[in-house]
């Protein structure tokens, strides 16, 4: 029996969005992979992450055979594909371990199972357990999975039918793996780049809006230690300098931090007084970056914020205008007024910053007049703009206050699974006494018709890049920095493959049976399932 443990980890392809044409990876599964690569256990874990989007669909036949674990986490219109291949993988291998997770399977545990058929669900955050998660679930079968399962905090799992979910206290640093590992993602190569990077510098919001999951999802707001970031950063332009990220032709690159709140407002006083000290801290680090967050509109009440921000490269601004209408707005509980964010957005417009304005329309106080009226105001005070009809998502209030619809408008029936292929924010699914489901997507055409949408800014980039890159492969120049990207992926494996591959093979052969035996004796043994401590993340 080998120590070595296949693991696949999964982001399946997205419906609608922005991610189809950029392909920027989310990070859940890159702080995942990067938790099993520094986890200490009875286990190697060998890592494959595979984003649909970037590699095409997976085929759980084939590109499963000889995989031990599937990991997977999906959006609210990712999950239909996250099912098949949940149901597809169990039935091409019936022995392989499927675990589920993230906003949606998170929420909806017993969806999961029956969709899915996954055999554990994790709730939240996940990197603190999920070496520990894995383990038992390759050491141990039946009542003896069970037992150990019962003593790790924040998963749900099936006992004779039965859901069982353990508890989950408190939170996780967010930095508990420092370095997302991108270089488990499949196919990234000088060939094949991202589009941009993507940088974590905070969990959770110092928001309560009661559309959004994040609340639910991340609690609190938690900020990465500073040291973090530069080394995120480091890790950002190292990658650009081996080519796995795209470069212009003057080397820089656009960075997403992917947090729903870079800069707080200025009333979030020690959240925004000591993003300042770290913005400062920046200079030097991110001269070569095109940097891109989302934030409040405050942020333009703000000028030495907003000007820190521009030295550093922050160029566009994500800005969650929602509405224009102040009942709505104090309905959802968006703590702005539609007439300060007006001023807001022009001083920031005024400053030099791209605005991408996010709105959310078919709000309860929305009529069709007041949202072509909002399109001729949001157009005015913003570069680009993302448009979304209010859309139930688990975990927050409209889920369980909200009608859902059926895939043909009508009102969901009894034990029937919700149309998740249409939760894409560009019709109604669920019902409302202005308008229908096919009445609801006329609005959306006519109001999105109006704007400037940020989609076809990356639609255009895209198509850039990826005439550049065919450019580049016909030469052969995408294979100068494929030498300087192994080398990462050697060092990140050294550990377990020092000497030949044959000596170690043959070590682990006789050692396996004495370490499998002593970590099952040591877990049933002890008054609770002991966790090792994870070690600091590697730095090659």
């Amino acid at each position: 029996m080998s120590r070595i443990k296949r693991v696949v980890l999964v982001q399946p392809r997205s419906p609608g969005g922005n991610f189809e044409f950029v392909a920027i990876p989310r990070q859940g599964m890159l702080f995942l992979s990067g938790a099993l690569a520094q986890w200490d256990g009875p286990y190697f874990y060998d890592r494959e992450i595979w984003f649909e989007d970037r590699s095409g669909k997976i085929d759980p036949d084939k590109d499963l055979e000889g995989v031990d674990v599937l990991l997977m986490s999906a959006l609210i219109n990712e999950v239909p594909r996250a099912y098949e291949i949940g149901r597809m993988a169990k039935e091409f291998h019936p022995d392989l371990i499927t675990v589920g997770g993230g906003p949606h399977m998170g929420p909806l545990p017993d969806e999961a199972f029956r969709e899915g058929k996954f055999d554990v669900i994790v709730q939240r955050e996940g990197e603190d357990i999920i070496g520990q998660l894995l383990d038992v679930l390759l050491t141990f079968k039946g009542d003896e999975r069970d037992k150990c399962l019962a003593k790790i905090p924040g998963v749900t799992y099936q006992v004779e039918g039965n859901t069982t979910q353990t508890r989950r206290v408190g939170v996780i640093p967010p930095d508990l793996v420092e370095l997302p590992d991108f270089y488990s993602i499949r196919d990234l190569t000088p060939s094949k780049p991202m589009a941009g990077g993507v940088m974590e510098t905070v969990r959770g919001c110092t928001e309560s809006c009661t559309y959004c999951q994040v609340i639910q999802q991340f609690l609190g707001y938690r900020m990465v230690k500073r040291d973090v970031e530069l080394k995120r950063l480091a890790q950002l332009r190292e990658m650009a300098s081996d080519g796995l990220i795209h470069t212009n032709r003057e080397g820089r690159f656009s960075v997403f931090l992917s947090d729903d709140l870079h800069p707080p407002p200025l009333r979030a006083v020690k959240y925004r007084n000591e993003r300042l000290e770290r913005i400062k801290g920046w200079k030097g680090h991110s001269d070569d970056m095109y940097i891109i967050c989302q934030t409040r509109a405050e942020i333009g009440q703000d000028p030495e914020l907003s000007h820190a921000l521009q030295e550093i490269g922050m160029e566009m601004l994500y800005v969650g205008v929602e509405s224009s209408d102040a009942k709505n707005l104090e309905l959802v509980n968006k703590r702005q007024d539609p007439g300060q964010v007006y001023k807001d957005l022009i001083n920031l417009n005024d400053m030099g910053f791209s605005i991408v304005a996010m709105t959310i329309i078919g709000l309860p106080y929305d009529t069709e007049e007041g949202i072509m009226e909002m399109a001729d105001w949001v157009t005015q005070i913003s570069r680009y703009q993302t448009a979304n009809l209010l859309t139930p998502l688990p975990a927050t209030s409209n889920w369980t206050d909200l009608v859902p619809l059926d895939a043909n408008g009508e009102v969901l029936g009894e034990g029937q699974m919700r149309p998740y292929h249409l939760y894409t924010g560009r019709q109604f699914v669920h019902q409302d006494p202005r308008w229908g489901m096919e009445e609801s997507r006329r609005i959306f055409n006519k109001f999105h018709s109006k704007l400037n949408p940020v989609d076809n800014l990356y639609a255009r980039l895209f198509r850039l890049i990826e005439r550049y890159r065919i450019r580049l492969a016909a030469k052969g120049e995408e294979l100068s920095g494929i030498i300087t990207y192994r080398r990462r992926e050697l060092a990140a494996t050294s550990k377990e493959l020092k000497g030949s591959i044959s000596t170690r093979v043959n070590e682990i052969g006789e050692a396996i049976k004495d370490r499998l035996d002593s970590s099952k004796n040591r877990i049933l043994t002890s008054g609770s399932l002991k966790m090792s401590r994870p070690k600091p993340a590697r730095q090659e």
